[in-house]
C-alpha cells in the first residue's frame, strides 16, 4: 500500500522515544508501525533520534496494511525530501519463523 499525507505524531502520545508514528492524509489518519533491523534498541533509537524531525513533514509511505481493533500499517519504506527510513519487518518475521522452525526440530528429536 502506498500513501502520501503529513506525520502528525507519535503513536504513543507522551513516549518520546517511541518509533511509531500517525500518518495524516486526505481520507483519514493511519498508525505507522516501525522495525528496525537491530530490534528493541534500534527502534529506541530511531524513536529518541530520528522521529522528531519527521513529524510535520510531508512523506511518500510504502507499506502492509493489517487489520485489527483499529487498522495499522507496518512500514516498509518512508520518504520525505532529504530523508529516507527502511523498516524490516518482513526481516523479524523470517527470524522468528525460522527459530520456531529449528525450535520445532529441536524438541521433536529431543522428546
Amino acid at each position: 500500500m502506498k500513501l502520501q499525507g503529513e506525520l502528525i505524531g507519535r503513536g504513543d502520545a507522551g513516549y518520546k522515544f517511541g518509533s511509531d508514528l500517525k500518518l495524516q492524509d486526505r481520507s483519514g489518519m493511519i498508525y505507522r508501525r516501525y522495525a528496525s533491523r537491530f530490534g528493541p534498541i534500534g527502534n529506541f533509537l530511531f524513536g529518541s533520534s530520528k522521529v522528531q524531525n519527521l513529524i510535520g513533514s510531508q512523506v511518500n509511505v510504502v507499506g502492509w496494511f493489517r487489520r485489527g481493533i483499529a487498522p495499522w500499517l507496518d512500514l516498509i519504506h518512508l520518504e520525505n525530501n532529504n530523508t529516507t527510513v527502511n523498516s524490516y519487518h518482513r526481516f523479524w518475521s523470517l527470524t522468528v519463523a525460522v527459530g520456531a522452525i529449528i525450535l520445532g526440530f529441536g524438541l521433536f528429536f529431543v522428546l
